[in-house]
């Protein structure tokens, strides 16, 4: 559905929608104005069919999981489940999602707890240097350690399956933001066993805007709770997150049929080629603008993005970056993320099905003339 004058390389940031999905989000709408009582009161196998879907789709065990609007409401579910002590310490790292970091930190002072962030300097090698950067970064007073699967402003993919066991082996309870993941990796939650994970459906999956998941090991499904407490609550994680007060269901009830939409082509098959195109984006970006790589060339730490540093001449502060971003897209119609990361001005780039190796030129050739 995206307009095809635009060269689109900003997937990551709010997905873009499948016509198949949407028009079937927009009959549903249709089924629901049509008989609003009978729909969310009477049809509820509805959403059981979509959680099933959904649910099998990411390996996670159903009896834990539920669905939220966005990965941030889920994480937002999760702390705000959790209660901590004045000596508690939550942990996270530098390449957090700024939303996330701007959650734990209010939780943190409400709280009258610690928030901390790991420094994970750029470059990175490989995953053993992320494991032993953030488990040497522990201390008696973690509590919490908030971890990105897939970092949004870095695109780097994390051992999340290593650190959980590494945590669950000393105490410290493990939530992971799965943002990006769903769609992008061959995803098996329960087998991360982490003690929550949480995720959205709109990004790589191409559901629509509005579905997102939470999902909780058994030990924590009795604790946590949706943002909205309502008619369910003490009633089990299944039967309070179904029901978080009066809202559209539709984007949930759609996200199955995405992941059919993914089926139908086959998922190994859109990671495979988006990672592929992704790496030879990261590899032809980093040539042209002789920048330091983030990560390794053969994109063995990568998913379907790519962050590369932007070249000395170009925006280095947000501010600069942010004015960037607008320009390439209000006159040369590229959307993709510029901002300022650990001190350098970067540029995320993302690849899906519609995404060409032209995109990726059409950027180059920008920058280049901006130098001249």
């Amino acid at each position: 559905m995206l307009d095809p004058d635009v060269t689109y390389l900003n997937h990551g940031s709010f997905g873009a929608r499948v016509t198949s999905v949407f028009e079937y989000q927009v009959s549903i709408k249709r089924e629901f104005e049509a008989s609003p009582v009978d729909f969310l009161d009477r049809q509820k196998d509805r959403l059981d069919d979509a959680k099933n879907v959904v649910s099998n789709f990411l390996g996670a065990d159903i009896k834990g999981f539920g669905f939220v609007e966005n990965a941030t409401t889920g994480i937002g579910c999760v702390v705000n489940s959790i209660s901590f002590q004045p000596g508690d310490e939550i942990l996270s790292t530098s390449h957090v999602y700024n939303g996330v970091r701007q959650l734990l930190t209010h939780k943190a002072k409400a709280e009258g707890c610690s928030y901390r962030e790991i420094p994970v300097p750029l470059p990175v090698h490989n995953s053993s240097e992320l494991f032993e950067i953030i488990t040497k970064s522990m201390n008696n007073s973690t509590k919490l350690l908030v971890i990105d699967h897939v970092a949004s402003a870095s695109s780097i993919v994390f051992p999340v399956q290593e650190i959980v066991q590494y945590c669950r082996g000393i105490g410290v309870l493990v939530l992971v933001d799965g943002a990006h993941a769903p769609g992008m990796l061959d995803l098996n939650i329960d087998q991360i066993d982490a003690d929550w994970y949480v995720g959205n459906l709109h990004k790589w999956v191409c559901a629509p805007l509005g579905a997102g998941f939470i999902w909780a090991s058994e030990e924590n499904r009795t604790t946590t709770h949706p943002m909205t407490i309502s008619h369910w609550y003490g009633q089990g994680l299944a039967n309070e997150f179904d029901w978080q007060g009066t809202r559209d269901i539709s984007p949930w009830l759609a996200s199955a049929a995405a992941v059919k939409w993914g089926n139908e082509i086959g998922w190994e098959r859109i990671r495979q080629h988006n990672h592929t195109l992704v790496t030879a984006m990261q590899q032809a970006l980093v040539e042209a603008w002789e920048v330091e790589l983030l990560s390794p060339l053969d994109g063995s730490m990568l998913g379907n993005m790519a962050t590369v540093r932007l070249p000395d001449f170009c925006p280095q502060t947000m501010e600069s970056c942010s004015s960037f971003q607008d320009e390439m897209y209000e006159k040369f119609k590229i959307e993709a993320p510029v901002f300022e990361f650990l001190g350098h001005g970067s540029i995320r780039v993302s690849a899906q099905l519609y995404s060409r190796m032209t995109d990726v030129n059409r950027l180059i050739t920008l920058i280049k003339d901006r130098s001249s």
